[in-house]
């Protein structure tokens, strides 16, 4: 029986467990396809409850430690040994007018829910912001971003998503894709850019247009598949590990390890981390970040405030390894910051007071609210739908089992005044048969009454 030596530094009970099992794996302590004890043996060794066990064991499997067999019970995942170059410390700190007419209903998966806007909250740090004594206010920003946000951000993404790097390593940007533009200044033309299929539709077109490679790499339940990856020596891989867009998997653990391994292998290798719904899991906790574990400096991380506070706020971040750090300053007499001072001044503030993480909380349990509603809403269409994608961000993927294509299912949607989503404009060479007749349905904005109505509609639609 497996003893936990608890510590009882202020770490939720299921945290400890999980803590020192997931330690235990990784050090081969608990080997591949090694037996977990019984959740309720587990709970009576450890005299805790078996709820707590549950919650532990349930965020391994999240993270692809462990893997439940029915009747059996939980085994330990096969897990490459991660090779390290050398031991990484926290750095310091250095100083259409007529659609809009017909829509009744919008399954918008990038809309969000105004009516829990901080507003209150804004008004008092705008007026606390908009200070003439603040001589800096109205001069030329910072070209990484203003100091107050990046030093807010280094511990907002400490604490949140495990990311380690100093103040000097961030980068202020309006948008994830003006962020991509500023990478394709550090490397030129001759990088090339690999990414997920199904992909972010907006950063496959923009690195296309900037003139790289563009290669597109199948994805399967674990994400991106890492042999097409063995052969390249100079490329940046794309992928969004926490939540993959549009399908919405989580990439397991060993496979984040083989795809740091993959980049370890090669200098001129490295990893595009877009984190952009992190904080939205409804299940578990958020997974740790892919920068969290990289120990050589190979992950570049990029995130944005456009669901977490809304998307007219264009700030976006991006956290440089100091290889790439080192490149940007060269370069930094040639560009500059695209973000006001006033507008960052605000987000830092926003952050250091704690209203930040206070919103989100309030979101991450009014989304699960909504998620809740529209799976229970649902059901109503029937065993003729499958539903996949719900456990994460502000969307969900409907597929139908009848027949009927996507481009009907969109059409005759809109024809009721619901417009829904099509998956197909993310494949790059057209949709794989497992995602035929597959739609994305949002639900950021909608009420429950909205969501009810339009599945009502949905239900007509489609024949259901």
């Amino acid at each position: 029986m497996i003893t936990i030596p608890f510590k009882n530094k202020g770490q939720f009970l299921y945290e400890e467990i999980y803590e020192y099992l997931k330690n235990e794996i990784i050090a081969g302590s608990l080997k591949y396809q090694e037996k977990l004890p019984s959740k309720r043996n587990m709970a009576s060794h450890l005299s805790v409850s078996v709820n707590t066990v549950d919650a532990a064991y349930g965020q391994l499997m999240a993270e692809g430690y462990v893997e439940s067999i029915p009747k059996k019970g939980y085994f330990v995942c096969e897990i490459d040994t991660y090779f390290q170059s050398e031991k990484r410390a926290v750095p310091e700190k250095r100083s259409a007018k007529s659609e809009f007419e017909t829509v009744k209903i919008d399954f918008s998966p990038n809309a969000i829910d105004h009516r829990i806007f901080p507003y209150d909250a804004f008004r008092k740090i705008f007026k606390a912001t908009f200070n003439e004594y603040d001589l800096n206010l109205l001069n030329k920003p910072d070209i990484q971003g203003e100091p107050d946000l990046r030093k807010a951000l280094v511990d907002l993404l400490y604490r949140s998503r495990g990311v380690i790097c100093s103040e000097d390593q961030i980068i202020i940007g309006s948008g994830t894709d003006h962020l991509l533009q500023r990478l394709d200044l550090l490397w030129g033309r001759n990088k090339e850019i690999i990414l997920e299929n199904p992909v972010y539709l907006k950063a496959y077109n923009i690195f296309e247009k900037m003139g790289n490679q563009v290669i597109s790499v199948d994805i399967d339940e674990k994400g991106i598949r890492i042999e097409p990856l063995m052969k390249h020596k100079n490329a940046a891989i794309y992928v969004t590990p926490s939540h993959q867009f549009p399908l919405g998997m989580s990439m397991p653990i060993d496979r984040r390890i083989k795809l740091l391994n993959v980049a370890n292998q090669e200098e001129g290798i490295y990893i595009i981390e877009d984190d952009y719904d992190s904080e939205f899991r409804y299940n578990e906790k958020p997974l740790p970040s892919l920068q969290s574990i990289d120990k050589n400096g190979k992950v570049i991380y990029i995130g944005t405030f456009s669901k977490s506070i809304a998307p007219s706020m264009r700030i976006s971040y991006m956290v440089l390894p100091e290889t790439l750090l080192k490149t940007y300053l060269e370069i930094a007499d040639q560009i500059s910051s695209p973000v006001s001072s006033l507008e960052q001044k605000m987000i830092a503030a926003f952050i250091a007071d704690g209203f930040f993480e206070k919103h989100v909380n309030k979101m991450r349990k009014v989304y699960k609210e909504k998620r809740i509603t529209l799976m229970n809403a649902l059901h109503q269409l029937g065993d003729q739908v499958s539903v996949t994608g719900e456990n994460a961000g502000h969307h969900l993927l409907v597929q139908l089992g009848n027949g009927m294509t996507e481009e009907t299912m969109c059409c005759r949607a809109m024809n009721l005044g619901v417009k829904v989503y099509p998956v197909s404009p993310y494949f790059i060479h057209g949709v794989s048969k497992n995602h035929q007749s597959m739609v994305l349905l949002g639900y950021g904005s909608l009420t429950e009454a909205e969501i009810y109505e339009g599945i009502g509609l949905l239900k007509k639609a489609w024949d259901l």
